[in-house]
């Protein structure tokens, strides 16, 4: 309580604090005294500085069982204060004198005042873990970034989204974390069972730069940055008063119940590294998925959140060797695919080849009837007058017939052999989504560039077929 300390004393040298709390709502102390001295306006005015013009305060003293003497900040009036403070002096006959100050904060351009960081710490220290969250998952509703004004501050310092800055200070902050992002992810991962007014990231505790004198600060800072590590890391968590419930899935499937005011902070920031090792870039599925495995090995015992050994090494190279196993996997599943496109071109080949060759030859057996029919008219009768007889001319319209009727029933059968490789192809493509991305199918697939090359290779062929045929039997080319 240093900033109050000039102004307090000198209206009451002999002050002591009995009680003093400071969340972002609001300061406030009370002090008891037993003196009171008479001080000009001029100079009582000059020790209230410490006041923010965002600010607001309200002073009650009470003498002994009398009336407070109240002021407020609106604005403040020290002729009155001073005045009444005299009057109620003049009956002080040993009496206890009770001052409550209280100070209530607004926000400005994102940025709150902390008139006492210590008393600060000391509140959120006192705090359950439920009521914590909730005092900065309120900040985070409508901001991504906070700043927070500090008196007395010496140095600066910071988290990705929590800035402590001198008065006139103001700090250029690091890029911002993604939380929205994180936030999505671990939604999707893990259970948390206080979910519903909890919206904060392990990054949001984690000081970037950090006043090693402010060693209370830090290990409040730390542990929360540890413990919402682990929140976003096992697949169930809840917080019941301070201690966490957790459920961690892994090769051993591990449960139990830690009281986080006994949590070491030291022995957590292999939970932290861990966490922003899988939320940051990389599959997330994946990555939780290993960093699980291996946690759920390097518990000292079961049912404790304590760890032994280096876990966050064991995760990374235990991801370097699965990495090392999906290569070999992505090559056989490359080549298997590549092996399918190639039998899919054969079976373009095929479908084309049996409507040439089934064509051809009704082509060849009509043209052999004819050329047949012209030779012998011709060998018998010496001429080609009259070459077809009723029963010649009946004959071929006949053939002719056939042929038209074979030459659609075999149009029909490609144009359904088509069909159903387009639908092979597409089945094809979502056979392999549950184990690649569908930008890395449509590169290995060449952009469908062969795919397509196939069915247009089917199409001309329909187009050429049919332009031939019409043309045989003295018809214009249709198209299809």
């Amino acid at each position: 309580m240093i900033f109050l300390d000039e102004f307090i004393n000198l209206l009451f040298p002999n002050y002591s604090v009995q009680s003093s709390t400071e969340n972002f709502q609001e300061f406030k102390a009370s002090l008891t005294a037993s003196q009171y001295q008479s001080v000009s306006n001029e100079l009582l005015e000059s020790k209230f500085n410490f006041l923010q013009t965002r600010d607001s305060i309200h002073i009650a003293v009470t003498f002994g069982e009398s009336e407070p003497v109240i002021s407020n900040s609106s604005p403040f009036n020290f002729d009155q204060f001073i005045s009444d403070l005299e009057q109620e002096a003049l009956h002080l006959d040993g009496e206890i004198i009770s001052i409550v100050i209280t100070i209530t904060k607004s926000a400005e351009n994102s940025s709150y005042t902390i008139y006492d960081l210590e008393c600060l710490v000391k509140t959120f220290n006192s705090y359950e873990i439920g009521q914590f969250f909730l005092n900065f998952s309120r900040l985070f509703e409508l901001r991504e970034l906070i700043r927070f004004k500090v008196l007395g501050l010496k140095k600066s310092f910071y988290t990705s989204s929590l800035c402590f800055e001198q008065l006139s200070e103001n700090i250029n902050t690091p890029q911002l974390a993604k939380r929205k992002e994180t936030l999505d992810s671990f939604k999707a991962q893990c259970h948390f069972g206080n979910i519903e007014q909890f919206c904060l990231v392990p990054n949001d505790f984690k000081l970037i730069t950090k006043d090693n004198e402010l060693v209370e600060l830090n290990k409040l800072m730390n542990r929360y940055a540890n413990l919402i590590s682990i929140i976003y890391l096992f697949d169930i968590t809840s917080i019941n008063g301070n201690s966490i419930e957790f459920k961690i899935n892994g090769y051993k499937s591990i449960k139990g119940t830690s009281d986080v005011a006994h949590l070491q902070v030291e022995e957590f920031d292999e939970y932290y590294n861990i966490y922003e090792w899988v939320y940051n870039g990389g599959n997330l599925n994946d990555k939780i998925g290993i960093s699980r495995n291996i946690i759920s090995l390097h518990f000292k015992k079961s049912g404790d959140l304590h760890l032994q050994g280096n876990p966050f090494q064991s995760v990374k190279s235990s991801f370097k060797v699965y990495e090392k196993q999906n290569i070999k996997q992505y090559i056989e599943i490359r080549n298997k695919i590549s092996d399918q496109l190639l039998d899919f071109n054969n079976r373009a080949n095929k479908i084309v080849e049996i409507f040439a060759s089934g064509f051809q030859k009704s082509t060849l057996a009509l043209i052999s009837f004819y050329i047949s029919a012209i030779v012998i008219r011709v060998l018998s009768k010496g001429d080609f007058v009259n070459i077809f007889s009723l029963d010649a001319t009946i004959l071929s319209l006949a053939f002719l017939s056939g042929s038209i009727i074979y030459y659609m029933v075999s149009r029909w059968e490609i144009k359904a052999q088509r069909t159903r490789f387009v639908n092979s192809y597409e089945n094809l493509k979502k056979r392999y989504t549950d184990l690649l991305e569908p930008d890395d199918i449509k590169r290995i697939l060449n952009n469908d560039t062969e795919y397509q090359q196939d069915l247009d290779f089917i199409e001309a062929l329909l187009h050429r077929y049919l332009g031939t045929s019409l043309m045989a039997f003295g018809m214009p080319s249709l198209t299809n």
